[in-house]
């Protein structure tokens, strides 16, 4: 089992928040959002998005910085090394976007579709889901710094060999997710349903509620192989 991270402070940093212009200071897209696209002060809006019925959008190497996002549909986008920097995203559907070497900066979902989205090898700093779906969220050997999950159900996500330092929890429903020789520093998992999750061994050095114990103990007599009669 790998040691967990160090940090001096066992209580998690909160994430910062975009920094934005305000909103009468952003502009429509002047590019279709497509491979190595770049966009930069944007609000854009549905009718932004790629056609789908030109299949599934082709967006890696895509750069985004200090924009908001409403009800973009990126379903089963291929993102290879999208980066994200001071963005916002409101009702967007990301779900099955494959974002594998992802960089995302102050970056905030707000209600958004985040079902198989894959942020495999990923870089998640001062990020935020706020009420979005995420069952099956992909971060297998992402590094998450400063990461809040509020209200977000996100059911058999995999953090596989993730790094995972100051995270926070509200609300969330982390129920069958695999955390199999994750790492974790300054992580306040109180707010989370754990039951049924994977690897519990590996939460060394995260925080839990007394009323969590029981869901977190049985899933560690799982790991160790222990039988019950």
């Amino acid at each position: 089992m790998p040691p967990p991270l160090r940090r001096r402070s066992s209580t998690p940093r909160p994430p910062a928040g975009p920094t934005l212009p305000r909103r009468e200071q952003l502009t429509p897209p002047r590019t279709d959002l497509a491979t190595d696209a770049q966009w930069d002060g944007v609000l854009a809006g549905a009718a932004d998005a790629p056609d789908p019925a030109d299949g599934p959008p082709r967006i890696g190497g895509a750069e985004i910085r200090e924009s908001v996002l409403e009800g973009l549909r990126l379903s089963g986008a291929r993102a290879e090394g999208l980066r994200l920097s001071d963005v916002t995203l409101v009702g967007c559907d990301l779900s099955g976007v494959f974002a594998d070497g992802a960089s995302l900066a102050r970056v905030r979902f707000v209600d958004c579709r985040l079902t198989g989205l894959v942020l495999s090898d990923a870089r998640l700093t001062d990020v935020s889901l706020e009420d979005c779906h995420a069952d099956m969220l992909n971060l297998r050997m992402a590094r998450l710094e400063r990461v809040r999950l509020a209200g977000t159900r996100a059911r058999q996500a995999d953090l596989l060999e993730s790094q995972v330092t100051d995270l926070t929890t509200e609300a969330a429903d982390l129920r069958e997710a695999d955390v199999t020789r994750a790492r974790f520093a300054a992580a306040d998992l109180r707010g989370a349903e754990l039951e049924g999750v994977r690897g519990a061994g590996s939460l060394r050095g995260a925080v839990i509620a007394p009323e969590q114990t029981l869901g977190v103990g049985l899933a560690l007599i799982a790991e160790a192989g222990i039988r019950v009669e």
